[in-house]
């Protein structure tokens, strides 16, 4: 019966990919008809939970085919993102629950390492945000998290439904392109029925959870063992310092690499930053904060990062114990400066501050690019050249 109420999965995503210079709203509206739908709520009055509700009504030339998004939202004359694409007029809300939570429920897989899987809680905490959906913490996402923030408010699986199984869910993920997530949002909006959903891939949707920021970062308040050892670090390295450093100012200095250097050549077309980058950085912050600029490197390869940094006495290595301490260590900086990927990301994100990232030049839409941070709207983030 189910099948008859909405689309399938597959037919949405068939859908999308057939679109072409159509507008997105009005075939959203479209693809679901609450009336005609069995055991629905009713729906409510738009409320200002819908962010940039201006902005979606000019998309009348976006479409969400294999092309990727950012691609298509370049007609938009708005400044940023809309952070959500589907207007509260489309939404369907169902009577129908499971284990006591009202359906669709959605849940993620673990994906990447902790900058990945932090941008999966921060987009599973956002569709819960805009779209009022019903979202929950499976143990193995749950375990990735819970030694090293305090205040994930996630609700778990209710234990009453048993063993996790895979094949219970319903899989969600991109379309046509590792920045294209709308069928996440098709499933929290209702139009993919009453189920159970499970975000596949990589998500990590910054323009829908970044308005959260600080929320976010109450979320990810790191378990006193972290914060007390990036303390500890912190004050050791003013120790060494000179004394005619009074008020030193850090700037977490984090350095991508390992296997994404295969990473970013095969899928982007692109390559890491390099010394002229490093330099670069080094010398915007040096010349913003005379005398005072303190520098905490931590790297997935700290002996690449030593042999490019080692001859700088304003130049600190992170001990690079785990990526949980390097990661509270560098978000309890002043200012940053990123390279790219997740981790890096994250990093600068908590900290606040200026933000100093590489201005890498791809082949295809990346998500850690000038393009996105600039759509977005993280006016903090500053480009600078990599060669």
């Amino acid at each position: 019966m189910e099948n008859d109420m909405v689309l399938t999965v597959s037919a949405i995503w068939q859908g999308f990919c057939a679109l072409d210079k159509q507008d997105t709203c009005n075939y959203l509206a479209g693809i679901v008809k609450p009336q005609q739908h069995y055991n629905l709520l009713p729906l409510s009055k738009p409320t200002n939970n819908y962010h940039h509700n201006e902005d979606l009504l000019n998309l009348s030339t976006t479409t969400f085919s294999s092309t990727p998004t950012l691609e298509r939202i370049d007609n938009v004359k708005a400044k940023y993102l809309p952070s959500t694409i589907i207007p509260p007029t489309s939404w369907v809300k169902y009577v129908k629950q499971w284990q006591g939570l009202r359906l669709p429920v959605i849940t993620c897989r673990p994906r990447g390492r902790l900058g990945n899987i932090m941008g999966e809680y921060a987009t599973m905490y956002s569709l819960k945000r805009h779209y009022n959906v019903t979202v929950v913490m499976n143990n193995d996402f749950k375990k990735k998290l819970k030694n090293i923030f305090l205040n994930t408010s996630l609700p778990d699986i209710p234990a009453s439904a048993g063993p996790f199984k895979l094949k219970d869910w319903t899989p969600v993920q991109y379309i046509g392109s590792w920045n294209n997530y709308a069928p996440i949002e098709l499933a929290a909006a209702g139009l993919l029925g009453p189920k159970k959903f499970i975000m596949e891939e990589y998500p990590f949707e910054i323009q829908m959870f970044h308005q959260f920021k600080e929320e976010l970062k109450k979320e990810f308040t790191f378990a006193p063992n972290y914060t007390t050892k990036a303390n500890r670090f912190l004050s050791s390295v003013m120790k060494n310092r000179s004394s005619e450093l009074l008020d030193p100012v850090f700037i977490g200095f984090h350095i991508r690499r390992t296997d994404y250097k295969k990473f970013i050549k095969d899928r982007y077309g692109s390559r890491l930053p390099e010394t002229p980058y490093f330099t670069r950085a080094l010398t915007h912050y040096r010349t913003k904060f005379p005398k005072a600029a303190v520098f905490i490197v931590a790297s997935d390869d700290l002996q690449y990062a030593r042999s490019k940094l080692h001859q700088y006495h304003d130049v600190f290595f992170s001990p690079g114990f785990s990526a949980g301490e390097d990661m509270a260590l560098l978000a309890s900086c002043n200012h940053s400066i990123i390279t790219v990927g997740s981790f890096g990301f994250w990093t600068a994100y908590l900290a606040g501050g200026e933000v100093v990232y590489a201005d890498v030049t791809t082949k295809t839409e990346y998500r850690f690019s000038r393009k996105m941070f600039e759509k977005v709207g993280l006016d903090n983030f500053i480009p600078l050249p990599v060669d």
